[in-house]
């Protein structure tokens, strides 16, 4: 509906969007515009977005074998759920929309299990990691029983006994190099300690990777370029218990998948974020001129 005065350009009132009147012997037309929408992503659900891919692709090369991984979870809650809750704020890891079609992975510091058994320690040792399980005088080698490591293991650290279980879980990175799409392969090597069995050899059932003595303690039996856990678990009456553990990085490639480069290139294959025009009047202003 229109409600307008005046003749010719001398225009007063409303006709649809538009508003006229007289401004110093000008025609003044002022278009009413839709307030401005605030960007459908805004930086912050970005930044979610494009770290969602890495750890999707991490739990997904586990192919199962993290259940049960966290303690007491809420009852509408799955590994999985808990799994992305755990790491959403740790720190980024980017991958862009190309790479995480491609099933791209980095090894990062995520934390794969949560529970209430005392979490076992690791650190660097050279190029290798170790953890806090002492061995005694164990010296692992290929003759070496599972009997013999069990009674290493319970002799020597409290927290342990027989009927426990210990998995090592290692993450190879890969790089594909004719399209840089990064790539995880996951061994999952555990053993149960059993103080009676003399007839299995641990290398047998694990293998020298994950099991192997450094300074008297458990740890690595070569350089691993990606990331390694050591993860503690007890079944009991009320299910399974679990150490919690976080990944042990020793990754060549991380560096370039959390840099502002990869972050900016993550954002943009997403199709960036909308820039609001902050200065911008929800107005449209015209000014016509009176005809002579």
């Amino acid at each position: 509906m229109a409600i307008l005065t005046g003749i010719n350009t001398r225009l007063r009132g409303s006709a649809g969007d538009w508003t006229f009147s007289q401004l110093g012997g000008q025609t003044v037309a002022r278009q009413k515009v839709a307030k401005k929408a605030i960007p459908t992503r805004t930086y912050t659900q970005m930044m979610r977005r494009v770290q969602w891919a890495n750890i999707v692709a991490i739990y997904r090369a586990f192919v199962g074998n993290l259940h049960p991984s966290f303690e007491k979870k809420k009852q509408n809650m799955s590994d999985f759920n808990e799994f992305m809750s755990a790491n959403i704020d740790a720190a980024p890891v980017f991958l862009t929309k190309d790479q995480a079609r491609q099933g791209g992975a980095v090894a990062a510091a995520y934390q794969l299990t949560r529970g209430s058994l005392p979490s076992i320690v690791t650190s660097n040792n050279g190029n290798l990691t170790t953890t806090d399980i002492s061995l005694g005088t164990l010296t692992i080698s290929a003759s070496t029983t599972i009997k013999a490591f069990s009674e290493a293991v319970v002799q020597n650290n409290p927290a342990f006994v027989c009927g426990d279980q210990i998995t090592c879980f290692i993450a190879h990175q890969s790089v594909n190099a004719q399209s840089q799409v990064p790539y995880v392969d996951i061994v999952s090597l555990e053993v149960t300690l059993d103080d009676s069995d003399d007839e299995n050899l641990l290398w047998d059932v694990v293998d020298a990777e994950g099991f192997s003595t450094l300074d008297g303690k458990l740890g690595s039996g070569g350089t691993v370029d990606g990331a390694i856990a050591w993860v503690h678990s007890r079944k009991n009456g009320t299910g399974t218990l679990v150490s919690t553990q976080h990944f042990h990085v020793t990754n060549s490639h991380l560096g370039n998948y959390t840099s502002a480069a990869a972050r900016d290139a993550a954002i943009a294959s997403y199709g960036g974020v909308p820039k609001e025009e902050f200065l911008t009047p929800n107005v449209d202003i015209v000014v016509a001129p009176v005809n002579p």
